[in-house]
């Protein structure tokens, strides 16, 4: 039996800025001047799609030395990650309101990360994210499909950021020891099975990353939907369980910002190693692992001169944050 990777969660730690110092800030829902602006502290997206690419070895690479890599976390993995808006959410003031998106509004993400786990089949990894971009898509009609995985990158990219490095927090799967008729189940729990024939590994996690828009390196806001100018945006994963496998909220799509899901066992069981050929010691499949993410995004707004003053920052707050002002 192939031995079992117990990776919890595919996203990292990014610690910069703390909710405190988020929004609120102003948004046009339709960009249009048709919808009344309405002030928003953050996104509340629906379950998303994560996909951690080769989490479980990748066709032709060594598997030796993809544990050696784990191990010393030079490791580097990519991830990929899509959902679509549930509500824009106003909690300040000592009361929350939420409204619902005009049209779609949907979030991809796709980013590398740098692994460690004490090795391939270890029961935690830590990520940490050094490179990638994430976009956010309005349409006026709600096209995206989370049974296909299309659909999310339709109509107008109204914001890119860059995600920033930093630290990276490990975490541990919470799931018990595998009883001997693995695995225990279905990848798709949510409403009626549609990946039939595909089972899953158990797992949980917590994570929260940092983006910066970075206009240098290309990124921009549309300000017909971001009336306020912001500098950087944090989308977080909070509570324990807010990153989880199987699926129990959304449908694990068959398409993740465009990559495919395979899984080990023979393209069966998500998160379990890749197939190894004894003869060449490298995997002959691709083993990804595929899990729902729940996440709100909050905004860091670039505050006028008053406020600067009023809160004692000043500078210093604004060279934290690596101030880009958007075009």
């Amino acid at each position: 039996m192939n031995k079992i990777i117990k990776i919890a969660a595919a996203l990292a730690v990014l610690g910069t800025v703390s909710q405190a110092n988020a929004g609120p800030v102003i948004i046009d829902p339709d960009g249009a001047g048709s919808a009344s602006a309405i002030t928003v502290t953050s996104l509340n997206w629906l379950a998303g799609n994560v996909l951690t690419i080769g989490a479980g070895g990748s066709v032709g690479v060594d598997a030796a030395t993809y544990s050696a890599d784990l191990a010393a976390g030079t490791a580097v993995l990519r991830s990929v990650y899509q959902a679509q808006l549930n509500t824009f959410v106003n909690n300040s003031g000592g009361s929350s309101t939420t409204v619902s998106p005009t049209g779609q509004w949907t979030v991809q993400a796709d980013f590398s990360e740098r692994a460690y786990a004490l090795a391939l089949g270890a029961a935690s990894i830590t990520l940490t994210p050094f490179s990638g971009k994430v976009s956010i898509y309005y349409n006026p009609t709600a096209v995206a499909n989370d049974i296909t995985g299309l659909g999310y990158d339709a109509g107008t990219k109204i914001l890119q950021g860059s995600i920033v490095t930093g630290s990276s927090r490990s975490l541990t799967n919470t799931t018990i020891a595998l009883p001997a008729a693995f695995p225990v189940l279905d990848l798709d729990k949510f409403v009626d099975n549609d990946a039939p024939g595909v089972k899953s590994n158990q797992g949980s996690g917590q994570s929260s990353i940092m983006i910066d828009i970075d206009t240098a390196a290309g990124d921009f806001i549309n300000s017909a939907f971001f009336l306020t100018n912001i500098t950087s945006l944090t989308i977080d994963a909070v509570d324990t369980g807010q990153l989880v496998a199987p699926f129990y909220n959304s449908n694990p799509s068959d398409s993740v910002v465009g990559v495919t899901p395979t899984y080990g066992s023979g393209n069966t069981t998500n998160g379990t190693t890749a197939f190894v050929d004894p003869s060449t010691g490298k995997f002959i499949e691709t083993s990804s692992f595929h899990f729902q993410s729940t996440n709100v995004t909050s905004f860091n707004a670039v505050p006028e001169p008053a406020s600067m003053a009023l809160t004692g920052l000043g500078l210093s707050l604004i060279g934290l944050l690596r101030r880009r002002k958007a075009a």
